[in-house]
């Protein structure tokens, strides 16, 4: 790169593609969580999973 800021504190919608924003697409409230491996083995250890607050809502 050419040392160039690109975007900076940009929060991104959906996917990114070419002169085009992907349409928005609603999905359920809670979904399974699933981990990558990319058909390589892997261990997974100490994987904590806990509730997050609503966001903008101090806790």
């Amino acid at each position: 790169m050419s040392r160039v800021l690109i975007q900076n504190n940009v929060a991104l919608i959906g996917q990114t593609g070419w002169l085009e924003r992907a349409p928005y697409r609603a999905h359920p409230e809670k979904l399974p969580i699933a981990f990558q491996d990319h058909g390589n083995p892997v261990r997974y250890r100490n994987v904590w999973i806990r509730e997050l607050g609503t966001p903008g809502r101090a806790e």
